[in-house]
């Protein structure tokens, strides 16, 4: 070959999305044209690709062109700048290592500059040190952005899952995940054919397939197609279904349309035998902060467990990690119809703190069935909640004067203090006291001291004659309204939401031989027995004639005092436990 330079052509566009400013490969090719036909160079192959080169082994063109290269069958380079030609400091230094050996005679950029062996190499030193770092630092804004948009705003990143859709919200011109109106709700519909039993689900993917012709996102490149054995599979086992996203920044719960309820989930994953691979993570349960064991005073934890009814042979095997067939006839789990499934929740103690403690467990709905029992024995009707608040707030318009008074009482006391801090002050230090003769410094600090102190108190008793009556006051009417719903908000809350119930019925819960026991003053055993007395006066009224407060304000004043001495007592707690109850 000589000294004749014989060209290979490189033109690439990034895969990067803030890269994509850069020329398109088109441009490129435009450029690196007017340099071949201005000089007369002589190209004998052209490459072209729109691939990274942030990371070496990721390019096959490249691969290629270095293939031709150590060959001899190139000896030179024509590209548009040096940052199309590497990004990384392996490829960059096996490009200079060409040069300084003569392998390269040339690399020759569209802009002008040209490096031979001969050249000063810093300069291309420093373009492909700027590149990498641009890269670099490129890779750690992507890294941040992802991690914010994950666990910040809840958003999934990359490629909208099947059965979703990549869009941009046209108010905040943000990318968001949204429901895919064509593929969304008959993969919903097969799911619940495999969850019901009345299919397995092969047999539901060829309905997707054959029956409701489902056909994946037709897209540049790819789709359009039946879905897939490997990719229907992969869908079922993953947890994205129900909500909760899974990538290298972590898990959370994304702010996507779910298909599924965790419960649906976990019962396809027993329904897909061998075939679901559920993910091994810690489950959440109710209640486990707040009870203790009462054998032991230990924590108690909560276990679940699956059971499968074969219904083929009608053996009752426990379903686990390994078991993915009847343990009678051997019939696989994912090619069962209509399996009975069976789920089991039971609470028991840690037996940390007494290995042998002998607290057997409590399964799940006789527990709530107990926390429902408790919850019952309060639970008032909204008529009679609006009736008690409605008292207590005539009679607190009646102790409002009374308040005034000793808060005014109060006040003239502190008056009376700080007088007689400022006369003590004022003898201390006039002009007939300037040898100490009617008050020493030390007299003055004795009489301060107890004056300041006194002066500190009637402060706080000032503020507090007014602040404790309007928090019990406020606190009286969250406990009613807890006592008229908190059944309701107990049969259609979370699991945060039934914790929070349970903890507000008492400082000290227990489970002692299957039986949920609340110790510890309850406000709401007061309200039980004031609803009982209620009932029996209300009884003397007629049924369409509310009754007059007014005028059986006797009969209720000692219920009224009965309520304001049991809460009165448990104040802080209350206050603390029911901040959320309105």
């Amino acid at each position: 070959m000589g000294n004749q330079l014989i060209y290979a052509e490189y033109n690439r566009k990034s895969s990067e999305p803030k890269e994509r400013q850069v020329l398109s490969i088109d441009e490129q090719r435009e450029e690196c044209a007017k340099v071949v036909s201005r000089e007369r160079l002589k190209v004998a192959q052209k490459f072209e690709e729109s691939r990274s080169a942030f990371k070496p082994n990721n390019r096959p063109e490249f691969d290629r062109m270095i293939g031709l290269i150590e060959s001899g069958d190139v000896n030179a380079i024509l590209t548009w700048k040096p940052d199309r030609l590497c990004r990384n400091p392996r490829e960059g230094g096996l490009l200079l290592q060409f040069l300084q050996d003569s392998v390269l005679k040339e690399i020759r950029c569209a802009d002008g500059e040209t490096y031979t062996p001969d050249s000063d190499h810093l300069i291309l030193q420093i373009h492909f040190g700027m590149a990498n770092q641009y890269s670099r630092n490129l890779s750690k804004n992507v890294k941040r952005g992802n991690q914010y948009r994950f666990h910040n705003k809840k958003q999934w990143l990359g490629p909208a899952k099947i059965g979703w859709l990549n869009v941009i919200n046209p108010d905040t011109q943000e990318k968001e995940i949204a429901v895919d109106p064509d593929r969304f709700p008959l993969i919903v519909k097969g799911i619940r054919l495999i969850i019901t039993g009345a299919h397995t689900p092969m047999q539901v993917l060829h309905k997707l397939n054959k029956e409701w012709g489902f056909r994946t996102r037709k897209t540049k490149r790819q789709g359009g197609k039946p879905l897939s054995k490997s990719a229907w599979y992969k869908l079922l086992a993953d947890p994205y279904l129900y909500g909760l996203m899974i990538r290298s920044e972590g898990e959370e719960m994304g702010n996507h349309k779910p298909m599924l309820s965790k419960d649906d989930f976990d019962k396809l994953q027993i329904m897909l035998g061998r075939k679901g691979k559920p993910r091994v993570a810690k489950h959440e349960f109710a209640y486990k902060e707040v009870l203790k064991c009462g054998g032991c005073g230990g924590s108690v934890t909560a276990e679940e467990h699956w059971q499968i009814i074969c219904p083929q042979c009608k053996t009752k095997f426990n379903k686990s990690k390994t078991a993915d067939r009847c343990k009678g006839c051997g019939l696989l789990i994912e090619e069962m119809k209509n399996p009975k499934i069976l789920h089991y929740v039971h609470y028991h103690c840690t037996k940390r703190i007494n290995p042998k403690c002998a607290q057997r467990s409590i399964p799940l709905n006789k527990l709530e069935k107990q926390i429902d029992e408790e919850l019952s024995k309060f639970e008032i009707k909204e008529e009679f909640k609006d009736w008690a608040i409605q008292y207590l707030n005539e009679l607190n318009d009646s102790e409002v004067k009374d308040r005034y008074v000793s808060r005014n009482n109060t006040q003239e006391a502190l008056k009376d203090t700080i007088k007689r801090l400022d006369g003590l002050t004022k003898l201390f230090i006039s002009p007939q006291n300037s040898e100490q003769e009617l008050l020493t410094e030390e007299d003055y600090s004795r009489q301060r001291k107890p004056l300041l102190e006194e002066k500190e108190s009637l402060m706080r008793l000032s503020k507090q004659i007014d602040k404790k009556q309007d928090e019990w006051h406020d606190l009286t009417v969250r406990t009613f309204n807890f006592a008229c719903y908190a059944r309701y908000w107990f049969a259609k809350g979370d699991l945060k939401e039934k914790t929070e119930i349970l903890g507000a019925l008492g400082s000290n819960l227990t489970i002692n031989d299957k039986k949920l026991r609340v110790d510890g003053l309850n406000p709401f055993l007061i309200i039980a027995d004031g609803k009982r007395r209620v009932e029996e006066l209300s009884k003397k009224f007629e049924p369409a004639i509310k009754p007059d407060l007014t005028g059986q304000k006797a009969p209720l004043e000692a219920l009224r005092q009965s309520w304001l001495r049991g809460m009165d007592s448990d104040h802080d707690r209350l206050l603390q436990r029911q901040s959320s109850y309105h």
